[in-house]
């Protein structure tokens, strides 16, 4: 999957750092719960007729989102704050960690152990 920030693709005055990572965290996310690039090609054909077009969108298009029918409010705030096309817009990593979506099952207690002792032979090879 191509991961382009849109600083990285227009610097300005704007450099690299470690807010370009947040914007490829919220990108991983958004394909890893889709299924799917997170920038659909134009008119919604097969694929990017050129690589230019999909920078253009990237840089001029707004961000990718996710459904809010199919998503979780903590979900849907988390990728958008993520995916804010100026870097100084993106919540640092200490304010990522505090984001509902991180926190949000803090007080459930889960036994791991319990789970993965049940969960059969192809688990006890990793």
């Amino acid at each position: 999957m191509l991961i382009l920030q849109p600083e990285r693709i227009k610097p300005g005055e704007q450099g690299y750092n470690y807010k370009s990572d947040i914007w490829s965290l919220g990108l991983m996310l958004l394909k890893c719960a889709t299924g799917n690039f997170p920038y659909t090609p134009p008119d919604n054909s097969e694929g990017w007729g050129t690589l230019f077009e999909l920078i253009e969108a990237i840089v001029e298009k707004p961000s990718p989102s996710a459904p809010s029918d199919e998503y979780s409010p903590e979900f849907c705030s988390f990728i958008s704050a993520c995916l804010q096309k100026n870097p100084r817009d993106r919540p640092s990593t200490r304010n990522l960690l505090r984001h509902p979506f991180v926190n949000m099952y803090d007080d459930l207690e889960v036994d791991l152990s319990a789970y993965f002792s049940n969960a059969g032979s192809p688990l006890a090879t990793i």
